[in-house]
């Protein structure tokens, strides 16, 4: 299990005064950015690009798993950010845009979130990395054969 550690590097945005409250995973995570209550779309989406660059300077992986929360929209009952539906947009866009430069296959999984509106935020999301090319026909297109080529595959499918 701790080898297994060594080989996963874990990025995680949370709001610190709630989560993680498990020592045991917070140890595992190798870039930590905590955020305070109410943060908002401008701080947020900063520290999104901030931190997506510096993680993927100081490591290379094989492939990004990303978890995009959206339990961080205003309003959310658990998450206590008040990003906008734009921001969470804008959120996927910057980490796929990061990805796409490196080259660096990414699925997208989707979580939290306890408002009816985030299915809609989720779907406005998925077309818009498709409309600006980061997944679907077009990114096939651009990708050379390989791995990135099958993840973005079968993530439009």
């Amino acid at each position: 299990q701790d080898d297994l550690l060594k080989r996963v590097f874990i990025v995680d945005m949370y709001n610190r005064y709630i989560y993680p409250g498990d020592g045991y995973a917070k140890r595992a995570i190798k870039r930590k950015v905590e955020l305070d209550w109410g943060t908002e779309d401008s701080e947020y989406l900063q520290k999104v690009e901030l931190h997506s660059e510096g993680a993927l300077n100081e490591v290379r992986p094989d492939i990004i798993v990303y978890n995009a929360g959206t339990d961080i929209l205003d309003g959310d009952p658990l998450g206590g950010l008040s990003i906008s539906p734009q921001g969470i947009v804008k959120r996927d866009e910057i980490v796929f845009r990061a990805a796409r430069r490196r080259g660096i296959p990414i699925l997208m999984v989707t979580s939290g979130g306890y408002q009816k509106k985030t299915a809609r935020i989720i779907a406005d999301s998925i077309l818009n990395l498709n409309q600006q090319g980061l997944i679907g026909e077009e990114a096939l297109e651009e990708e050379e054969e390989g791995s990135s080529s099958l993840v973005t595959s079968v993530m439009c499918k």
